[in-house]
């Protein structure tokens, strides 16, 4: 006689089981609604998808209100030092305007997208064919931190581990190289 492995489990014990089951699938795809994923992107692919690249120092972050008062976008203020492709903007900065950040208590949270302090230099890729939601290449891929060591005063691609100077000198490569291919 072939039997099935649930023959043996009592009914209710079985009707359980399975609620428990769906409660857990309902649970699962709660968490993964808030995910977002992102395709890791190779430098190659962040200049490709990039129609300017720059290095600064934020110099003013401000967030508010839509004229309908239904969204939330930041402007973030990039005085320039080095424009590594695109055009340069005739004053020197760059202004990058995002959907989401804080006015007040009231926050408007865009997953995966960075966020700005002011006084702090950064190496941004932007798609300006992207100005209303994000025109940051990748979400948080295209904003990088440069920091300074304390310890030898050298600049560093604090999410990349490695020297300012040659993560540049590298993007740099890139872009004449894609530019030469065109």
């Amino acid at each position: 006689m072939i039997t099935s492995g649930c023959s043996f489990i009592p009914a209710m014990l079985r009707r359980g089981l399975a609620c428990m089951a769906v409660a857990g699938a309902l649970i699962c795809a709660g968490i993964s609604a808030h995910a977002t994923s992102v395709a890791k992107l190779t430098d190659q692919d962040m200049v490709r998808l990039s129609s300017v690249v720059a290095e600064g120092r934020v110099i003013e972050v401000r967030s508010g209100w839509s004229p309908d008062r239904t969204q939330i976008f930041t402007t973030v203020t990039i005085q320039i030092t080095n424009q590594i492709k695109g055009a340069r903007p005739h004053n020197g900065r760059l202004v990058v305007n995002m959907l989401g950040g804080r006015v007040g208590d009231v926050v408007m949270e865009i997953i995966g997208q960075p966020t700005f302090t002011t006084g702090e230099n950064v190496i941004v890729f932007l798609d300006a064919a992207r100005p209303q939601y994000t025109p940051i290449t990748g979400l948080f891929q295209g904003k990088l931190t440069v920091e300074q060591d304390p310890g030898t005063g050298a600049l560093n691609v604090a999410d990349r581990g490695v020297s300012r100077d040659e993560f540049v000198r590298n993007i740099s490569r890139i872009v004449s190289e894609q530019e030469r291919g065109r």
